[in-house]
């Protein structure tokens, strides 16, 4: 996936973790990630993706179990979209 690829998958992926946590570091990453990908900042991008996948590894357990979380879907996919652009952009 390219930067140009992954542009269109952001608000979607940032829409979907700021609506799950208000953590300030979080939300800090997820508007550098809009800014670095409309920049075309690829090591940037990077790093902040690294970041989230981080971020979801330690909650994700936390969001699937919570009975008040109706999007579970969405942030297993978003997860994996991390993974799989964090894998295809490093190459």
């Amino acid at each position: 996936m390219s930067i140009q690829q992954f542009e269109i998958e952001v608000n979607g992926i940032i829409g979907t973790i700021t609506n799950y946590t208000k953590n300030p570091y979080i939300v800090g990453y997820t508007n550098c990630l809009r800014k670095y990908v409309n920049e075309n900042e690829k090591d940037m991008v990077l790093l902040i993706i690294k970041k989230l996948i981080v971020w979801y590894t330690i909650n994700i357990d936390s969001i699937l179990s919570n009975e008040y979380i109706a999007n579970k879907s969405e942030h297993i996919s978003t997860k994996e979209l991390l993974e799989l652009t964090f894998k295809e952009l490093s190459n």
